[in-house]
C-alpha cells in the first residue's frame, strides 16, 4: 500500500504536466494498463466511456480535443488515503461545435500503485456537458 501523500503527489504531477502542455510527462504518471473512465452518455459526449492503457487514454484526449477547448482544469483538493486519491476541482471548457461554455465542479477518484496511476474515474454534471456539446 502506498503512502497517501505520495499517491496524491503522483496525481499533482499529472495535473502540473497536463496544464503545462507536457503530455509526455503527464503520461509518465500513468500505468501502461490504466483504466480511465469518464462517466456519461456516449451518444451525447464523444469522450465518455472507459479507456484502457496509454492508447486508450490518448483516444480519450483525442476525442475530447475534437469536442472541447479546455480553458481551465484545476484540482481544488487532492486527498490521498493509501493507494486512493480523492480529488475535487473545476473544469471550464467550451464546446467547439456550439461555442457554448460550461464551468463545473468535478470529483475524481484515482488509484495509484507503484508510483503510477492505475485507475481514474471522473464524476461531473454530465447533463450540463451534454447540453453544452449538443446545443
Amino acid at each position: 500500500m502506498s503512502n497517501g501523500q505520495d499517491s496524491a503527489d503522483v496525481v499533482r504531477c499529472f495535473f502540473d504536466a497536463f496544464n503545462a502542455g507536457d503530455i509526455d510527462a503527464a503520461f509518465a504518471t500513468l500505468s501502461p494498463d490504466i483504466e480511465w473512465t469518464y462517466y456519461g452518455p456516449k451518444e451525447k459526449i464523444p469522450f465518455a466511456g472507459t479507456f484502457i492503457g496509454h492508447a486508450g487514454v490518448k483516444d480519450f484526449f483525442d476525442r475530447a480535443e475534437k469536442s472541447i477547448q479546455i480553458k481551465e482544469m484545476a484540482p481544488l483538493s487532492l486527498i490521498g488515503i493509501g493507494d486512493q486519491v480523492y480529488g475535487r476541482g473545476i473544469e471550464h471548457s467550451m464546446s467547439l461545435a456550439t461555442g457554448r461554455e460550461y464551468r463545473l465542479q468535478w470529483t475524481h477518484v484515482y488509484q495509484v500503485q507503484g508510483g503510477l496511476m492505475t485507475r481514474f474515474e471522473e464524476f461531473i454534471d454530465t447533463a450540463t456537458v451534454a447540453d453544452c456539446l449538443n446545443g
